[in-house]
């Protein structure tokens, strides 16, 4: 009796194991194991590891600078949704899709409550123009706090985002940090930005610099 006993706890530890092993297998490589599934009915059938989501690196952006921190953005997508601020929005019901999303962009200060049946009411990355900051400042609480997981991307001429004191807008954007440390807030640099009107003079045959933005 007790060598049947410490035959069938060897087998259970044995067991055990062995699950472990998969387990690890399946957390740390991409495995086929064709023998076992069949035996669940599902030849062939491959194991995604689950680590791969863990695993996808996070690209650095050197062309947008931290206002706080002074450190690039780090930020890879893999599906992206890039939401108008348009009033065509309203009655579309896209925003389940929309949420369904990696990445979700929204521009300057577009609205999403009350609006979540046909924008969502997640935000990942907020792009917005230096004419629009004093909108988002107008309700700071909900912009830098409430969604503090956000990521703001300012862009704007050089003359109002400079650093050494005479960009208005940089200076607004300072302060806010200041006031919201947790609020990850970036700005072009101004060599993106110069990258960023040309790009914007090819496609339109316009000089955004000469531009009304």
């Amino acid at each position: 009796m007790a060598c049947i006993l410490k035959r069938k706890s060897v087998l259970a530890v044995s067991f055990i194991v062995l699950c472990l092993l998969l387990l690890a297998m399946r957390l740390v490589n991409d495995v086929n194991f064709p023998s076992l599934l069949n035996c669940f009915g599902r030849p062939e059938t491959k194991w995604t590891p689950l680590s791969y989501t863990f695993r996808q690196p996070l690209r650095t952006h050197y062309g947008y600078i931290n206002v706080r921190t002074q450190e690039p953005l780090q930020l890879d997508c893999g599906h992206c949704a890039i939401v108008s601020n348009s009033g065509q929005m309203v009655g579309q019901k896209a925003g389940e899709e929309i949420d369904q999303s990696s990445c979700i962009w929204r521009m300057n200060n577009a609205p999403t409550k009350g609006f979540e049946e046909d924008v969502g009411h997640v935000t990942m990355v907020r792009v917005v123009s230096h004419t629009s900051v004093p909108l988002l400042l107008k309700n700071p609480d909900y912009f830098f706090k409430e969604a503090s997981a956000t990521i703001y991307v300012i862009w704007g001429p050089f003359r109002n985002m400079r650093k050494d004191g005479n960009g208005i807008v940089y200076n607004m954007l300072k302060k806010t940090v200041d006031n919201y440390p947790n609020a990850q807030i970036y700005v072009t640099t101004e060599q993106r930005m110069s990258y960023c009107d040309g790009v914007f003079k090819e496609e339109t045959g316009k000089d955004s610099r000469q531009s009304s933005f």
